[in-house]
């Protein structure tokens, strides 16, 4: 070990799976200064170790740029907590301080994460009843931790949360009577209406989007070798997960990271494996 503490190991072939770098200010603020002020749902050692050795080794970083928003997460504390789409998927509301609806709640996170930031009132918040939360267990452990604010009737509730109650009683009846004929005028929703918000007590989650998921990094090639900035695989380098760039675009599809973690996974490990075999 180095008088600096790192430690030199020689290998054939290396794999970098350390994640994507949502837990970095300096990177964020590099590439995507206007989310530099934003919490993140990812834990606290997603801070790009990989893109910084790749990057030593001339390895080509792409798409930085890109980096993924979720709209609802609780970020009052010190820790955040992601509230999942599950909650809106059953058939929470969105809203802002005068009780409105302003966004179709499902559309996607860029859009939904976007409207949040844009009515400048320090986030949302989720509205559900008791028919809601009883198919999302989540809401149980959000509730033990403190998020979940609760009325007996929607009026308390507002008052609560500091939200306009004559407007939220009215954009609660308006959604009932859109869920009733299954058509959203307001915002064009059609998913996520299975239930309407009627049977008390009535629940509220205050959410501000938070950085989630960071689609740029180390640019690779199908067989998940790493490539340097003239397009050219450095020999014995791979990558896999979320500390490669390139696959999702700029709006990662919800789940496609768990299928990049094990394709790409299993891929850069029978590559790497291959590559050592060489020298036997």
């Amino acid at each position: 070990v180095g008088p600096d503490g790192r430690r030199q190991v020689k290998a054939k072939a290396v794999i970098l799976a350390t994640g994507g770098f949502g837990a970095s200010k300096e990177i964020i603020k590099k590439y995507r200064p206007d989310l530099e002020g934003y919490k993140t749902t990812n834990q606290a050692g997603a801070t790009g170790d990989g893109l910084i050795l790749g990057e030593e080794v001339n390895a080509k970083l792409i798409q930085m740029d890109f980096i993924q928003v979720h709209p609802t997460a609780q970020t009052d504390g010190d820790k955040t907590f992601l509230i999942g789409e599950a909650v809106r998927g059953e058939g929470a509301i969105l809203v802002n301080k005068a009780g409105q609806r302003f966004i179709n709640e499902l559309d996607t996170r860029k859009v939904v994460s976007g409207a949040i930031t844009d009515l400048n009132e320090d986030g949302a918040y989720l509205i559900f009843d008791q028919g809601v939360r009883d198919h999302v267990k989540a809401v149980e452990f959000y509730d033990h931790i403190g998020l979940v604010e609760h009325g007996a009737t929607l009026e308390e509730l507002a008052d609560k949360i500091g939200v306009d109650a004559a407007g939220l009683t009215a954009t609660v009846a308006s959604w009932n009577e859109a869920v009733k004929g299954q058509n959203d005028a307001a915002f064009g929703r059609t998913t996520g209406m299975d239930r309407d918000i009627s049977v008390a007590p009535y629940f509220a989650i205050h959410i501000h989007p938070a950085i989630h998921y960071t689609m740029g990094g180390l640019h690779i090639n199908p067989q998940t070798e790493v490539l340097d900035n003239n397009d050219e695989v450095i020999k014995g380098l791979y990558a896999a997960g979320e500390v490669s760039g390139g696959l999702h675009g700029n709006n990662r599809i919800g789940g496609n990271s768990v299928a990049e973690t094990v394709v790409f996974g299993r891929q850069a490990g029978i590559q790497a494996s291959k590559f050592v075999r060489q020298f036997d």
